[in-house]
């Protein structure tokens, strides 16, 4: 179950356009995908279908347009997979691990080093599960980046 409230698209056909309520604010969001990059994009309307952005790439971990505009919605939308098992977005893994999720969780829910483990409070943080142990596998030793330099002084 995810911990933030995320936005659901229609992926079987393309464009796919909804209607959402941001706050008090009326918008479309149309989601395009593009096949020959595997790179979904989101087009964003006013209540009037008046276009606010255009094109704006869904990338990883990064909020959606992430601009100074009155016109955009207030709450920030982000993409990513709250299990922390992909990294990328695409075609095989929107709408199933990765979604576009309202960013509007309050800091102390969200901060890693609010890790209360005392059995207090089962809602403090996303990393405490309250049972003494953490969530997270901060192993040093692994690095999953398969071109990295080796670090062992072996063979470059």
């Amino acid at each position: 179950m995810s911990v933030r409230d995320k936005l659901m698209f229609d992926t079987s056909a393309f464009p796919s356009s909804s209607d959402i309520t941001i706050g008090t604010e009326q918008f479309t969001i149309s989601l395009n995908y593009r096949h020959l990059t595997d790179t979904l994009y989101l087009d964003l309307y006013n209540d009037s279908g008046e276009p606010l952005i255009l094109g704006e790439k869904l990338v990883y971990g990064m909020p959606l347009w992430n601009i100074n505009d009155a016109r955009l919605p207030s709450t920030t939308l982000i993409v990513f997979d709250e299990t922390g098992v992909e990294s990328t977005v695409s075609y095989l893994n929107f709408q199933q691990d990765v979604f576009v999720y309202y960013d509007d969780l309050p800091d102390s829910v969200t901060d890693p080093t609010n890790d209360d483990t005392d059995d207090t409070d089962v809602s403090d943080d996303l990393l405490d599960t309250d049972d003494e142990t953490t969530t997270t596998d901060d192993d040093a030793s692994y690095d999953a980046n398969p071109y990295a330099l080796p670090t062992n002084g072996g063979d470059m």
